[in-house]
């Protein structure tokens, strides 16, 4: 089971990589991707390892184009990205390096601009009878989206967090009036988890077929666990 990060693979560019690492490259957006969508520009992109280790600190190499970042990683790699910037909400990733120099799709990587979505996260407050704690030094959030809305429900899903506590997922159907309460068996096109403790969150599965997943992050405090494109075995697209 991997967390898909949407990427497409192109042409080998030995100008921007050496034998160990490879280019990739792509838009960065301020939060989750609509029509209104804008670019986060000037702040902080890193790649790690599963140790924690720095590989690399994005640049923005092309001036005429603000929000355009590069990365040089090693090939075909699972990695933790991590996006920062002012007026956002740090986010972090999981992913999987291409096996050459490659693009993430737009809309497959994003922080959260403060003033659009702390009021979104904040409407949740008292669902499911969930007091949100605010981001800060000893508290995180999940935000998830599957890539096939149809085959999750809320009973499978569980979110540990980072004290080895299970978090109460909150999972949500867009209708054409609005957000309905998703319920067992029934679409769902993004779940929610609040005050979790940083460290080691956890998305845990079991569903039809069986199809068990496990996805993991290691989560700092003030971060959202960006869990987007989240697939099952044999969704993958």
């Amino acid at each position: 089971m991997t967390l898909l990060l949407l990427l497409a693979a192109c042409a080998s560019d030995p100008t921007s990589s050496d034998d160990d690492t490879v280019a990739w490259y792509g838009w960065v957006l301020d939060g989750p991707p609509t029509d209104e969508s804008d670019v986060m520009t000037g702040g902080v992109f890193t790649a790690e390892d599963a140790t924690g280790a720095l590989l690399d600190e994005g640049s923005e190499p092309e001036a005429e184009n603000p929000g355009w970042w590069k990365l040089s990683v090693p090939p075909q790699s699972d990695v933790v990205l991590r996006l920062s910037a002012e007026g956002m909400i740090p986010s972090v990733y999981r992913a999987t390096t291409p096996s050459d120099t490659g693009y993430w799709l737009t809309g497959a990587l994003f922080a959260y601009d403060e003033a659009v979505w702390l009021p979104f996260f904040e409407q949740f407050d008292g669902q499911g009878d969930v007091a949100i704690q605010p981001l800060g030094d000893d508290v995180c959030w999940l935000f998830g989206a599957p890539w096939d809305p149809a085959g999750w429900g809320k009973a499978n899903l569980h979110v540990v967090d980072g004290a080895g506590q299970e978090a109460t997922v909150l999972a949500w159907t867009s209708t054409s009036d609005g957000l309905i309460e998703a319920g067992p068996g029934d679409p769902v096109d993004f779940f929610l988890a609040f005050n979790l403790a940083p460290g080691l969150v956890s998305i845990k599965g079991s569903f039809p077929g069986p199809r068990d997943i496990q996805v993991d992050w290691p989560a700092r405090g003030g971060e959202i666990v960006t869990a987007w494109f989240l697939a099952l075995p044999g969704d993958a697209p």
